[in-house]
């Protein structure tokens, strides 16, 4: 059942560097993974489904250590040169920016016991597996991953799941 909410107004960051504002309708609760979220802030397979999403969802959620996984894997780009330096600034201030806004859920041990329990459904990395606890708790409508394994173990603990582009 999807929890009706009023319209709120949400900024969004463009290509341009040019901010819009979006009234944001009752929706569903989806949490992004790091590997789905990353999608919004580089050039990559999944993008656009990944903004398309954003642009549906009535609330965004993402687990406790999220944006350090977001963090990590930008400043892994601007290390290897597919990211310019200019263009890091832009897509880490934009991840900070939305994460503000997001719903931080917040590691706890019910989290960890999901997490322990996502790890038995499939060969996962803690940090991976404490995104799927994560959902487990928050009770989102949608979990969104561009890890193939984290959706296996996502859908066998009951998650609806899509799996992005990767």
């Amino acid at each position: 059942m999807v929890t009706v909410r009023t319209k709120r107004q949400r900024a969004y960051p463009t290509a341009g560097g040019v901010t819009r504002v979006f009234a944001r309708e009752a929706g569903p609760r989806l949490m992004f993974d790091a590997s789905a979220l990353t999608k919004r802030y580089a050039w990559e397979p999944g993008r656009e489904r990944v903004l398309g999403l954003f642009a549906l969802a009535g609330e965004l959620l993402v687990a406790a250590h999220c944006q350090t996984e977001v963090a990590s894997a930008l400043l892994r780009r601007r290390r290897e040169g597919s990211l310019p330096p200019e263009e890091f600034d832009r897509a880490w201030a934009a991840a900070q920016s939305d994460v503000a806004d997001m719903t931080r859920v917040p590691l706890d041990a019910h989290v960890e016991r999901f997490a322990f329990a996502a790890m038995e459904h499939g060969s996962l990395r803690a940090m991976d597996a404490l995104h799927v606890g994560s959902a487990v708790v928050a009770g989102v409508d949608l979990f969104v991953t561009a890890d193939r394994r984290q959706a296996h173990a996502a859908q066998g603990l009951g998650l609806q799941t899509e799996l992005v582009p990767g």
